[in-house]
């Protein structure tokens, strides 16, 4: 078996049928030389006075090189075999014509051969099952009758020798060596097989002793079928690639040994072409007898592997589920035992089930038999769903599934109750922001007046004349904080009129360059006075929107820029038209931006960033609030950026008539 290792070991990927592996090119001189050093020892196996001999392995050895050549290339696989087995026959003594038609022959077996195992097998053939084991000796007994059909017409008609003889003795010499040494080719892929060393090598020993004993010289007829038995041990008890090994060396072994003379198909009352005949009957029988029972043990090892895999699968998915599972009979008293329960199961139902079932869920059990819907009980403060279903063939029996839905009916009622009170929350939050709206807004219009009342006293008392510098000083104070008192009230009074009126706009097409010019000049006091320059890099486009609301986003964002920018600085003001239909309006200044942390709460009401706290810089922190309102009740919105050079940029963008591309205009 040593000897064989390596070639058992290189068939060792073809064990996955998924990929098929095939002999390399650098292999093919390998093999031609193989096939004709097989021929010429074939040639020498020939009995005294045969022209065919005993047993041919070039035959073998052809079919197992195109099992394992790749589809395309068998053509040159079969003039492979041709030109080597033409050549072992030229060398073997054969005139050349006769050893090219013995050529052809052995390509027309091993074509015949491979082409029925390529039809059979999807993607390779495999010796995995009794069925494809006979499907292989049928496929090798008709190569070996195409050879010996054209092996007997070549002697006879170029030797002048005999047909039928000819054909049989060929006929069985190609079989048995296809028989042998074909099967290499066609492992299936590994089964474990608990098989212990000893056992290997006793068996061994026994074998070789059985044929010792059996093709000793002078050993009597009855005695040849003493290795099969010992061949069965082997195929029961080892893997295939053991049994196909022990069957070539011990079909060898036979061979040699009937050929030096002993053995029972060497009978003195027997002439030469009968003991050729039973020999070689003998070597297609032993082989095919270790192919035959090899495959099907291997098929019962697979097929029982594959059910303990599934029966464990099942077993443990079963006795592991945290669903109830049980198998109750009712008896012919009407009693109910549980004749098998999983431990979740055994659980709910308590001891004592095996002898008599009785209780809430076995009452629940016959509720969902009889009515064919699941029942659920309540069960030692526990919820369980019951289901039950008849087994088929067995009208005394019917199963029982046990569903614990304690913690779902939990959740379900908390999940019920929390949505409950979201819902409560959400219309508490939604009455009180509409108390907190309708507060603002009446105080915010309450407070006009008595507003309005302080500004025109102001007035009339910086008129008068008797006033020293320092009560002047002390008026300007008052009108001051008077004026930031009126703009929280009107910003109050937008913020409640947006939130109010969301729907109530008026938005037309508002050409954006003279509407920006226009507003420009709104705040272009404030920017005089700190000796800014306001530039407009060409603004144009059309907008969808309010034009009041419009008016008032652009005001707030220009203000914005010129109160937080340093004097002399600048303010730039641009359009840009997106291919989406969109226009938006960019207001960028030179002042000294915003960190990510305070863009965050930018346009939230009443946020002041901390430069304006430092800076004293005068706003009610609703200005940008009032910009976002106005923008989302115009299907707009408004964006802050501040570059890593300074300063900041703002971003309206508003529905407009839309053009192809993106482009900045001006």
């Amino acid at each position: 078996m040593t000897a064989l290792a390596p070639g058992a070991s290189a068939l060792r990927p073809l064990d996955s049928p998924a990929r098929p592996r095939y002999l390399p090119l650098w292999s093919w001189p390998v093999v031609a030389l193989l096939v004709v050093v097989a021929g010429v020892v074939g040639v020498g196996l020939a009995p005294q006075g045969s022209r065919v001999a005993v047993w041919w392995p070039a035959a073998g050895i052809a079919v197992l090189f195109l099992v394992l050549t790749q589809p395309r290339r068998r053509w040159a696989g079969l003039l492979l075999v041709l030109g080597a087995t033409a050549l072992a026959n030229a060398i073997g003594g054969r005139p050349p014509l006769a050893a090219l038609c013995f050529g052809v022959a052995n390509a027309a077996e091993a074509f015949v051969v491979t082409a029925l195992l390529a039809r059979r097998g999807r993607p390779r053939f495999e010796l995995r099952s009794l069925a494809s084991a006979i499907y292989f000796c049928l496929a090798v007994v008709a190569g070996a009758v195409v050879v010996g059909l054209l092996a007997g017409a070549t002697i006879a008609g170029l030797e002048d020798g005999a047909f039928w003889s000819t054909a049989a003795y060929v006929a069985a010499s190609h079989a048995a060596a296809v028989v042998m040494i074909a099967p290499f080719a066609l492992f299936p892929r590994r089964v474990p097989v608990r098989a212990s060393r000893l056992e290997l090598a006793l068996h061994a020993v026994a074998l070789a002793a059985v044929i010792a004993l059996v093709f000793r010289d002078g050993a009597d007829l009855p005695l040849a079928f003493l290795p099969y038995p010992v061949l069965a041990w082997a195929a029961f008890r080892f893997p295939v690639r053991v049994v196909a090994v022990q069957t070539l060396l011990a079909s060898c072994a036979i061979l040699g040994l009937t050929i030096a003379g002993g053995g029972p198909f060497n009978h003195e009352g027997l002439d030469l072409a009968v003991r050729a005949a039973l020999a070689e009957t003998f070597l297609v029988t032993f082989a095919g007898f270790s192919v035959v029972i090899s495959a099907a043990q291997y098929e019962l090892r697979d097929t029982t592997r594959r059910l303990a895999a599934t029966s464990r699968l099942l077993s443990g998915s079963l006795l592991e589920a945290s669903v109830g599972l049980a198998i109750a009979q009712r008896r012919a008293d009407g009693r109910v035992r549980v004749g098998w329960s999983n431990p979740t199961a055994a659980a709910l139902v308590g001891e004592g089930a095996e002898r008599s079932w009785q209780g809430p869920l076995a009452d629940a059990a016959d509720e969902a038999l009889r009515s064919g819907e699941p029942v659920t009980v309540e069960l030692d403060e526990r919820t369980l769903t019951v289901a039950a279903n008849l087994v088929p063939d067995e009208p005394d029996h019917f199963s029982v599934q046990l569903v614990d839905v304690t913690e779902p009916l939990r959740m379900q009622a908390a999940t019920l109750a929390a949505e409950q009170e979201q819902q409560a929350a959400r219309v508490t939050r939604a009455d009180l922001e509409r108390q907190r709206e309708d507060f603002v807004a009446t105080t915010s219009h309450e407070l006009r007046t008595p507003i309005a009342s302080i500004v025109g006293y102001v007035e009339l008392l910086e008129d008068s004349p008797r006033l020293t510098d320092r009560e002047r000083g002390w008026l300007e104070v008052v009108t001051r904080n008077a004026d930031r008192l009126s703009a929280l009230v009107e910003d109050l009074l937008a913020i409640g009129q947006i939130a109010a009126d969301r729907d109530g706009v008026e938005p037309r097409e508002i050409e954006l360059g003279p509407f920006v010019t226009e507003v420009l000049g709104n705040v272009r006091v404030l920017a005089d006075r700190k000796e800014m320059t306001l530039d407009v890099a060409g603004c144009a486009g059309t907008a969808h929107a309010d034009p009041d609301d419009l008016t008032r986003m652009l005001t707030n964002l220009l203000a914005n820029a010129v109160k937080f920018t340093p004097p002399r600085g600048r303010v730039t003001t641009r359009t840009v038209e997106h291919e989406d239909g969109t226009v938006g309006v960019v207001v960028s200044d030179t002042g000294p931006g915003m960190r990510p942390e305070e863009l965050e709460h930018a346009f939230d009401r009443f946020y002041r960033a901390p430069v304006a706290e430092r800076d004293a810089v005068p706003g009610t922190g609703l200005g940008l609030a009032i910009v976002s309102e106005l923008a989302a009740r115009n299907h707009g919105s408004v964006a802050l950026a501040s570059p890593e050079g300074g300063g900041l940029v703002a971003t309206l963008t508003l529905p407009g008539r839309g053009r192809a591309g993106v482009r900045e205009t001006g």
